[in-house]
């Protein structure tokens, strides 16, 4: 059975691509995979190039895809006008306006937006009145930024305001982030970075000391296994807002962690994770059966829920999106320990789905991808 993969490339995470596969592979499907390359996964041309190829030359019919958001409409479109199955994954730094779901077209996104709408509505549970943000020039014009904005104001919380780290770091930067948030007096910071922006926020909070006198919250792209290392002083008991991390205690999730480093000898990356979840859909897609399932068996296969390392995968009806709980990490000596669980109800993307689109969507076309 042959079944159809379009991996971007990434200058800011070189290893996505190979991570990603990975995970898919850890499923020992008896599948033959058929790779293309589709840039740095922000030309929706190139994609649908790509699909249309392995469509026509090899009568692939089942797509598995990584995906920025730019236009990517158009690439849902050809996939269910020409009775295609598409399996798109993203790590939702965007927010889907007005993205109607398709026949056929699936999304599983890390949800790093809707985790941090989860992480507003919490701060104003916690009676946080005030909250900063912390970010990049780079980071600052995603979704992100305006999910939790959104959860703040429907809880009668809102900004104190914001620091942004300019393209061009200034020699004094720790202080002057100091300087910023300092008569801001937040109840809490959020810092979303990601990459080297995330390395370079990491290294000011060690001269400032910050996370001293604020609680933190980070997300997962802000902090690495490297920059808890180098930093590990300043980011003593900070708390980072996710759907996923390798420490989660579930069967599934202690079983893809231990394979993984049986394996590649390495703990899987958030994209490992992604691949890995295709996986398991995929593998539930094409159970009990030697041929290629039709389009519509396929969809019908859909309504099952299979078990990944996140919990049950279910599609929303009304989205065909992922929804997951988010967890509140704290890093202390011992590790990395849940304090909260954040519940989602698939509630806050449903919203976003049927609201009208904003003339023009922040954020690099690509999301989080490369830089």
């Amino acid at each position: 059975m042959k079944i159809g993969i379009l991996l971007p490339q990434s200058k800011q995470y070189p290893s996505l691509d190979r991570d990603f596969m990975r995970g898919i592979k850890l499923n020992d499907l008896n599948v033959k995979f058929f790779i293309e390359s589709i840039g740095i996964g922000a030309d929706e041309k190139i994609i649908i190039e790509k699909m249309q190829k392995l469509s026509l030359q090899e009568d692939i019919s089942i797509f598995i895809g990584f995906f920025g958001h730019r236009n990517i409409e158009s690439v849902y479109d050809y996939a269910s006008n020409n009775n295609l199955f598409l399996l798109a994954t993203d790590i939702g730094s965007t927010l889907p306006y007005a993205l109607e779901k398709k026949q056929g077209v699936y999304i599983n996104s890390f949800g790093i937006a809707e985790s941090s709408y989860h992480l507003g509505t919490y701060l104003a549970s916690q009676n946080y009145k005030n909250i900063a943000t912390s970010s990049s020039y780079y980071d600052s014009g995603y979704g992100i930024n305006q999910a939790i904005e959104k959860a703040l104001y429907q809880n009668n919380s809102q900004f104190s305001g914001h620091y942004i780290t300019p393209l061009h770091p200034r020699e004094n930067e720790a202080d002057c982030m100091q300087e910023t948030l300092a008569p801001l007096k937040p109840d809490a910071v959020f810092a979303f970075h990601s990459g080297i922006y995330a390395e370079e926020h990491a290294s000011y909070l060690t001269k400032n000391k910050l996370t001293q006198d604020y609680p933190f919250y980070f997300t997962s792209f802000s902090i690495s296994d490297k920059i808890k290392e180098e930093h590990k002083e300043a980011l003593q008991d900070i708390m980072v807002v996710s759907s996923w991390s390798d420490n989660l205690r579930s069967k599934k999730n202690i079983s893809f962690v231990e394979r993984h480093k049986a394996i590649f000898h390495q703990a899987p990356s958030i994209f490992s994770l992604l691949g890995y979840e295709s996986g398991i859909i995929l593998e539930n897609l094409l159970k009990d059966t030697d041929t290629i399932p039709g389009l519509q068996q396929l969809i019908e296969k859909m309504e099952e829920a299979p078990e990944g390392p996140r919990g049950k995968m279910h599609f929303h009806p009304e989205t065909n999106r992922t929804s997951f709980d988010s967890y509140i990490f704290k890093i202390t000596d011992d590790g990395i320990q849940i304090e909260t669980v954040l519940k989602n109800n698939g509630q806050f993307i449903q919203n976003i789905m049927s609201d009208q689109r904003p003339q023009s969507l922040g954020g690099w076309h690509n999301a989080y991808l490369c830089h």
